[in-house]
């Protein structure tokens, strides 16, 4: 009695493997019928049972068989070419995560690979017949549409970017035909105003969420994207219309997935709103979708910015950095009520590809890197990379970028525009910045160095006159010095570009009272690049060089004794570099020979800073025999010669001696004037 139902069984099993064969033996002679049942049949097989049906779903991708124009003969090679396309996305379906196959998944990805180059010539064609074209082949059978050409295209090319390696031929950065194609789309998905087609174009993907297509799209660039492969982001630029408009499309991108938050949030839509079919790990799908969006937004900023300068600098100029920011912060509050592991996994990448951006930013170079950390600061950097690390758990390497970035964002301080920022912003927040700090040591440590820098250096621009802040709209000349005037008024000294005149009269007399001498010394204290933001805070930079000397006395008379044993031939020749945000006297200060800085005057020679030296000790302003050199830090230094200044303070004095302002002391707020050793 219980013999008969497995038997029964057995044959139904039988006959059912013989309809499969007939159907595959007919679909691979060219069956459309027989091709779609198969499609239709796979989509409901284990992996391990959609290994027997591959050779049939690449067999009719014949690229031999792709017409130029289109004519009715061609039109059953077409509908073979489209429903065999259909079959090895139904395959593909079922890999979705590349590092994490099982055998047959493994030779699914692999069967893709392998006949990459039969695939991609027919998603080229379908893009240009059926999407792209204005005038689409109508003849009888060729049942394709638009949103099917779509489908077709952008599915395959999504399937491609997470199984082809960059490494290997077989891949989308490989593939520079589908380079335009894939830039057209995505640019299409990022600008489009026709809310038709993209509702529509949401539908083809599979997704009832707002945003889908640009999801998909994002993987597509994110796949193409490599620091050795520059040659698709020409395409990209080309394609969205030149490097502006390029800056312009990416701008928009992050800007639609904030506001596409932004409209999630202010709807209410929570974790207990969606269904099970909406939803991923328990998360919401569209909260993923930002995610991945984000991260995949970041990551294209960061390898076209090293790829190309002038995007990089055009990305700064529509305020990206900004933006990337605030995006980052909208992220973070929501990332902290999503705790399943595999989500983070997401979150992680995110984070790390929109701080890697700014990393690389504030590494340089960049033409006006001092403008990128204030964009920065205003747009709430610190808050944001202090609460990014709360929405990472475990994630060693995020938490040491986030100490990295505090820790490089202090060596900026001396420049008096991004002190004055970063103290109003710790003055707002310094107790709830305080609390999120305190979750990591690396971080604690380095947010508590940058907030004693920023306390140290804002007491010591607190000792500066306030008019001498604003020295850029004083006349320089003698006896028009107590006059104030608009800054388009005064016009600055070619040579060293700090000191400003109302006329050329005043100029020629401040030349013959002193400042023939102290132009040389001015420029060399701004350094080659002239940047303006050193011109700002030279005041603030001479009163940091003399708070180290006079705080270190000691141990710079100890450091010099043994520097002059180190290097005897330059035992009176000896001068003190300071680098004013190192953690440690050890750090802080080095004794070198003069040699080692010829270079930051033009002369290249030692009279510079002999003559420097014979007015630096006449005044008595240290015990040093010469004047010293500040390090001002501006990028990561990449290069093996960094940015030294010489002497700010001295170059200060010489520039106002005949002024009288090394003659009187008094650092009250209400004065212009200086003396002794302290500016």
């Amino acid at each position: 009695m219980s013999s008969a139902p497995p038997q029964r069984q057995s044959e139904d099993g039988h006959t059912f493997a013989r309809v499969i064969q007939f159907m595959i033996n007919k679909a691979a002679s060219g069956s459309i019928k027989e091709l779609d049942g198969l499609c239709n049949i796979a989509q409901h097989w284990k992996p391990e049972q959609l290994l027997m049906l591959l050779p049939v779903f690449y067999h009719h991708l014949d690229p031999a068989r792709i017409p130029d124009v289109v004519t009715s003969r061609d039109v059953r090679s077409i509908m073979l070419a489209r429903y065999s396309l259909k079959g090895v996305l139904v395959t593909l379906n079922r890999v979705n995560h590349p590092r994490e196959l099982t055998q047959p998944l493994q030779t699914i990805a692999d069967n893709l690979i392998s006949n990459w180059n039969r695939c991609h010539l027919w998603v080229n064609f379908f893009y240009r017949h059926f999407f792209a074209s204005s005038n689409p082949a109508r003849l009888p059978g060729l049942l394709i549409t638009r949103s099917e050409a779509l489908k077709l295209v952008v599915n395959m090319l999504m399937r491609m970017s997470l199984i082809g390696d960059p490494q290997t031929p077989q891949s989308l950065i490989n593939t520079p035909s589908l380079h335009p194609i894939i830039s057209q789309l995505w640019c299409m998905a990022v600008t489009s105003k026709d809310n038709d087609f993209l509702t529509e174009a949401d539908k083809v993907m599979g997704s009832k969420e707002q945003g889908a297509f640009q999801e998909h799209m994002s993987y597509v660039v994110q796949a193409c994207l490599d620091v050795d492969h520059p040659s698709f982001t020409s395409t990209l630029i080309h394609v969205a219309g030149g490097i502006r408009a390029m800056a312009s499309v990416a701008f928009k991108y992050i800007r639609n997935i904030r506001c596409l938050y932004r409209k999630k949030v202010v709807s209410g839509q929570s974790i207990d709103d969606t269904t099970s079919c909406d939803s991923v790990f328990g998360v919401p799908r569209w909260q993923i979708m930002l995610i991945n969006c984000f991260g995949n937004c970041a990551n294209l900023l960061f390898v076209t910015s090293q790829q190309n300068c002038a995007l990089r600098e055009a990305y700064i100029d529509r305020n990206l950095v900004a933006i990337i920011i605030y995006t980052l912060r909208d992220l973070c509050q929501l990332s902290l009520t999503l705790q399943h592991d595999d989500f983070a996994k997401h979150v992680k990448k995110a984070f790390e590809d929109a701080l890697g951006y700014i990393a690389l930013l504030m590494g340089g170079p960049v033409d006006d890197l001092v403008a990128v950390i204030c964009q920065a600061l205003r747009a709430r950097f610190l808050p944001t990379i202090l609460q990014a690390h709360t929405c990472i758990p475990g994630a060693d390497a995020a938490e040491c970028l986030n100490a990295l970035l505090i820790t490089a964002l202090r060596s900026y301080l001396t420049f008096d525009k991004v002190l004055r920022i970063a103290g109003s912003e710790l003055d707002a927040d310094e107790k709830s910045l305080d609390a999120i700090a305190q979750r990591d040591t690396d971080l604690l440590q380095a947010w508590n160095l940058f907030k004693k820098d920023v306390r140290r250096f804002l007491d010591l621009r607190s000792q500066i006159p306030a008019a001498s802040i604003f020295f850029d709209r004083q006349c320089a000349a003698v006896h028009n010095s107590d006059e104030w005037h608009p800054q388009w008024d005064l016009f600055q000294c070619a040579r060293c570009t700090v000191a400003r005149y109302c006329s050329r009269q005043c100029q020629n007399i401040d030349w013959d009272q002193g400042h023939r001498m102290a132009c040389k010394y001015l420029k060399a204290a701004i350094g080659p690049n002239a940047s303006r933001y050193i011109r700002r805070s030279l005041f603030l930079l001479a009163k940091i060089e003399d708070a180290e000397i006079q705080s270190h006395q000691e141990f710079i008379s100890q450091l010099s004794v043994t520097a002059q044993a180190e290097h005897p031939e330059f035992k009176d020749r000896l001068v003190l570099e300071i680098d004013p945000v190192a953690e440690g006297p050890v750090d802080k200060f080095k004794f070198k020979p003069v040699s080692n800085y010829l270079h930051i005057f033009p002369e290249a020679s030692e009279r510079p800073w002999q003559v420097a030296s014979k007015w630096h000790q006449s005044t008595g302003l240290h015990s040093l025999c010469l004047p010293p050199v500040l390090r001002i830090h501006e990028g990561y230094e990449i290069t093996d010669q960094p940015n030294l200044l010489f002497s700010p303070s001295t170059a200060l004095r010489m520039a106002l001696k005949e002024h009288g302002l090394d003659a009187r002391v008094n650092d009250s707020a209400s004065s212009v004037y200086y003396t002794g050793s302290s500016l």
